[in-house]
């Protein structure tokens, strides 16, 4: 009895340290599997979800809605259904949509991806524009968009098509950065009669 009793304690520590082994081992295994602080979880998916930006007069400059936003905390990123942005500016609002998007609250970026189309409508002096790519990163505090993908674009009858662009809403201008064809329509003059 006396032997078993001097153990006993021996016995203690070996468990305690094998608990201690165990336990550091769980902790790392969660970590590197996924199932730690490392996560890549959403904290909040909303529907018909929009978020307005006005400038410092209180005019609304910009409008950022989706039909589903999924939110990681771990990146501060969104992936969007069915994305929809659009720039009003006092003369004229354009309007991208796509079927998915990617937002970087961080970088203030949204790239929109699948079936990009931008539309312009017509204004007083000016004919309706479109743009149509595959992916266009938009910066929202900018008003600037790019691609490197192929572009097609239209300005009333004439049209555009080439590889890459910048475009910016502020001035505007579409630089196109190769590639480059147009086909550019002009209004008939009407001829006057005395």
């Amino acid at each position: 009895m006396k032997r078993i009793s001097s153990f006993f304690p021996v016995l203690i520590v070996a468990l305690l340290a094998m608990a201690s082994f165990w336990l550091e081992y769980v902790v790392r295994n969660e970590n590197h599997g996924g199932l730690g602080n490392n996560r890549h979880d959403p904290d909040a998916i909303i529907h018909d979800f929009s978020v307005a930006r006005f400038d410092a007069e209180g005019r609304k400059r910009s409008d950022l809605s989706a039909d589903k936003l999924t939110h990681f905390p771990d990146t501060d990123t969104a992936e969007l259904v069915s994305p929809r942005i659009s720039f009003l500016q006092e003369h004229r609002t354009t309007t991208f949509t796509s079927d998915h998007g990617l937002a970087d609250n961080h970088q203030r970026v949204v790239t929109l991806i699948g079936n990009v189309q931008g539309s312009t409508p017509a204004g007083a002096d000016t004919p309706a524009q479109t743009l149509a790519t595959d992916e266009l990163e938009v910066l929202v505090d900018e008003e600037i968009g790019r691609t490197r993908h192929p572009i097609s674009f239209s300005h009333g009858a004439s049209e555009l098509t080439g590889i890459g662009a910048n475009w910016n809403n502020v001035s505007g201008q579409l630089d196109v950065l190769s590639h480059v064809r147009t086909k550019i329509f002009r209004a008939p003059k009407h001829d006057m009669q005395n």
